[in-house]
C-alpha cells in the first residue's frame, strides 16, 4: 500500500472534510487494479480510491454474509444481507452489490445490506448507482436511505434522492456529485463525499424508501445498487502510522548521512 497515499488521504479527511469536492471524474469506470487486494478486473470510478475501498464487485454472489480483512490498516468490514443473497448487476460499466429478492442484484424496500467495522472509521466516500430520477424504467425519485452508527452508539439516517439525470440531494454533510447519468442504460451512479462529515462510524446499513413521483408513470418503487465505500482509519491509528512512517524516514535518513561520512 503506497503510505504516501494514505497520508495525503488522511490530510484531506481530517482537515477538508467539508469542502465541496469538484475534482470528480466523469464517464464509465477506468478498470483500477488494486494490486491483487480483492478483485483484480472489476471496474471503478476515480472518486472510489483503489486501496482503500470496497467495491460491489469485491463480493462473493450467494453469500448473506462476508468480511473483507484489513480494507484500510487494522480494520476488517463484515457485510450482511437481509431479504436474500448478495448478487451482482452491471449497467454501463458499473458493477453494484444488491439483494437477490424483489429486483435481483438491487437493494429495494424491505431488504438491506449492514456493514460492521472492528473499528471506528471516517469514510471519504460513498457511491450507489441504478438509482434513477423518475421517467426511466417508470421509476419514483428513487430514494437510498443510510444509517449511520457512531462511535458512541448513537445512530442517524439520511438519504439520498435522485431529482434529475444529473442532480441528487443528499440530507447530510458532504456533497453528492453525479458520475453516470441516470437516464435509460446509464449507470445512474452517484457519489456522495465525506457523506457523515468528521464523525466516525463502526456501522452502516443501507436500505431503500418510499420516493415520490417526479415524472412518468411511477410505477416501480426505489432500489439501487452498492457501487463502493471508502475509508481512512479512526484517528489513533493513522496517527501511530505516519508517526510511524515519520521515525522511518528519519533512521533512513541519518543511515545515509553515515554512510556519506
Amino acid at each position: 500500500m503506497n503510505k504516501f497515499k494514505i497520508g495525503v488521504m488522511v490530510a484531506l479527511a481530517v482537515f477538508s472534510l467539508n469542502a465541496s469536492a469538484t475534482s470528480f471524474k466523469y464517464g464509465k469506470g477506468d478498470n483500477h487494479d488494486r494490486d491483487g487486494k480483492y478483485s483484480t478486473s472489476h471496474d471503478g470510478c476515480s472518486v472510489c480510491d483503489p486501496d482503500n475501498s470496497i467495491f460491489g464487485s469485491d463480493f462473493k454472489e450467494g453469500k448473506t454474509t462476508q468480511t473483507f480483512t484489513n480494507f484500510i490498516p487494522d480494520t476488517d468490514a463484515t457485510f450482511t444481507a437481509h431479504g436474500g443473497t448478495f448478487q451482482k448487476k452491471t449497467q454501463d460499466g458499473y458493477t453494484g452489490i444488491g439483494i437477490s429478492g424483489k429486483t435481483a442484484g438491487e437493494i429495494d424496500i424491505g431488504e438491506s445490506i449492514d456493514v460492521s467495522f472492528t473499528k471506528n472509521i471516517i469514510i471519504t466516500n460513498i457511491t450507489l448507482g441504478l438509482l434513477f430520477d423518475g421517467p426511466e424504467y417508470g421509476d419514483v425519485n428513487e430514494t437510498a436511505k443510510i444509517t449511520a452508527t457512531f462511535m458512541d452508539g448513537t445512530t442517524a439516517d439520511y438519504f439520498l434522492t435522485a431529482t434529475g439525470l444529473t442532480t441528487a440531494t443528499w440530507s447530510g454533510p458532504g456533497t453528492v456529485s453525479n458520475i453516470s447519468e441516470a437516464s435509460y442504460g446509464e449507470g445512474a451512479l452517484w457519489a456522495i463525499a465525506n457523506p457523515f462529515g468528521n464523525k466516525q462510524v463502526s456501522g452502516l446499513s443501507f436500505t431503500a424508501v418510499t420516493g415520490l413521483c417526479g415524472s412518468g408513470s411511477c410505477n416501480n418503487q426505489s432500489d439501487y445498487v452498492l457501487h463502493c465505500i471508502s475509508a481512512v482509519p479512526e484517528p489513533s491509528t493513522y496517527a501511530m502510522m505516519m508517526a510511524g512512517i515519520a521515525a522511518v524516514g528519519f533512521s533512513a535518513r541519518r543511515k545515509a548521512k553515515k554512510n556519506q561520512a
